[in-house]
């Protein structure tokens, strides 16, 4: 995390933290400019020592990664600078993130995109405490999306979001049985020792 932060100039976002639920499962939120800076980031010493560790078998199973474009390069934009803000703040202890995982009915596909698009919309243009929401289609299996929330504040930041009108009318969107298969959806409190590095240095 430090290593791509403080050294990598396409390297946006790098958040981890232990499930909320499952001890010793952990979430990585990854964000880069264009696939060349997650090629850029697969070149680097810091990378080579993961991926070193990673082949001592210390996991309990395969660990799943995912690829996605982002649906709107302006919140990709502004979900960074947020985190910065945030950041600058002193807040990084508290960061609350959500992971999520959605298959959509190819029916429901452009019900699901209007509706979660409002309710992204509103949480950065009207919620103080949403620093961060991107979300976008898997990269290899069409109607399977990927969304990544950040909230500061702790776990009161979401609790914030869904009291809100637009949070109202995703719920709303979600009655109608729009999902091929249970959303998967991870909550964690996020280490981001390493983006204040990356403050300090870059």
């Amino acid at each position: 995390q430090k290593g791509t932060l403080s050294r990598e100039p396409l390297a946006i976002t790098y958040a981890y933290g232990e499930d909320e639920t499952t001890p010793d499962t952990w979430h990585f939120f990854e964000q880069y400019v264009g696939r060349e800076g997650f090629e850029a980031h697969t070149q680097t010493p810091h990378f080579a020592a993961w991926e070193a560790f990673a082949a001592s078998d210390p996991f309990s199973a395969p660990p799943e990664v995912k690829f996605f474009v982002e649906d709107s390069a302006s919140t990709v934009c502004s979900g960074a600078a947020a985190v910065r803000a945030v950041l600058a703040a002193g807040d990084w202890t508290k960061l609350f993130c959500l992971d999520v995982e959605m298959a959509v009915k190819p029916e429901a596909r452009e019900g699901f995109l209007e509706a979660l698009r409002a309710d992204q919309s509103g949480a950065l243009s009207s919620e103080p405490l949403a620093v961060s929401y991107l979300f976008g289609e898997d990269n290899e299996r069409p109607n399977v999306f990927h969304m990544f929330e950040a909230y500061s504040g702790g776990r009161e930041g979401f609790a914030q979001h869904a009291k809100t009108p637009h949070y109202a009318k995703w719920a709303e969107f979600k009655g109608t049985e729009p999902f091929a298969a249970p959303a998967k959806v991870g909550y964690y409190v996020v280490d981001l020792d390493g983006h204040q590095e990356r403050l300090q240095t870059g």
